[in-house]
């Protein structure tokens, strides 16, 4: 089987330059064919706080060439409510989450393919202190307690920087407490990778048998100056193979995706105007 897997288009009806991007990613899908597409979350630039951003990103995404099947992102549903959050994204909340399970269907999923189990998380969901994080937690049980075989697990952020043991608090990973959980469910299951979007950077590691995979932003890069260099920051997609007991990540940089930078399109995020004084988190 193969998945190909996008992530971080940020579409606008500002953002043009996003929708051309997203739109090489499309060509390349259909000429690829793949089983199905993934979308690892912020497929819009910011419909939590502007919910016409919707509208775009679901007419980028009509008829498109294989099945798809999202994830939600900080910039669909809100960012986690844990003390991490920062800036002016605003806090994951009902609204917000029943306006993207309108467009977008479930913010979490399972499939079974070639003897694994998939597993697509809502990643904002933890730290949510209300019966939305224990639902998906009961949901997340039940899955697991019929899964066999190899597993793999999608969600928006990544779940640490280094391994299980930091403790750094930082909006860009799974706020420790939830993640801690998370592992604490996965122990004992054949775990093969857990793959995330967010970072606008790829990277891969492996700890104790578990691939990590970031990928890349279709959208654009944040420079050095406004983040943290981990990975590599390069954009493009990438193509996920399963076999019955392996996979295999590849790469893509479709034709026509125009490698851009954050701060070339102040037009969708107006807080880059006042840059020098703006805490600024658009991963």
């Amino acid at each position: 089987m193969q998945i190909a897997l996008i992530s971080d288009t940020h579409l606008a009806p500002n953002a043009p330059a996003f929708r051309a991007n997203c739109d090489a990613a499309r060509a390349w899908i259909a000429a690829l064919a793949p089983d199905l597409t993934v979308h690892l979350g912020d497929i819009t630039a910011d419909a939590a706080k502007d919910p016409s951003h919707y509208a775009e990103a679901l007419d980028a995404f009509a008829a498109w060439p294989t099945p798809l099947r999202f994830l939600p992102g900080n910039h669909d549903v809100g960012d986690n409510r844990d003390a991490a959050r920062h800036g002016d994204d605003p806090p994951i909340d009902a609204a917000r989450l029943a306006r993207y399970q309108a467009a977008f269907g479930p913010d979490r999923w399972s499939l079974k393919a070639e003897g694994w189990t998939i597993v697509g998380l809502n990643a904002q969901l933890f730290g949510w202190d209300g019966p939305e994080q224990e639902d998906q937690f009961a949901w997340l049980e039940d899955v697991l307690a019929h899964a066999d075989g190899p597993l793999g697990v999608m969600l928006h952020k990544p779940l640490f920087r280094d391994g299980p043991s930091d403790i750094e608090r930082h909006h860009r990973y799974l706020p420790e407490a939830g993640r801690t959980r998370l592992l604490d469910l996965l122990r004992g299951h054949d775990l093969r990778f857990v793959l995330c979007g967010h970072t606008h950077q790829t990277r891969r590691c492996h700890l104790d048998g578990v691939e990590h995979v970031w990928a890349p932003s279709t959208a654009f890069l944040i420079p050095d100056r406004l983040q943290e260099r981990i990975g590599d920051k390069i954009m493009g997609t990438m193509l996920l193979t399963l076999t019955p007991d392996a996979h295999r990540f590849t790469l893509v940089g479709p034709t026509g995706l125009t490698q851009r930078d954050l701060l070339d399109h102040a037009e969708v995020y107006p807080q880059l105007a006042g840059l020098g004084a703006v805490r600024l988190s658009p991963a």
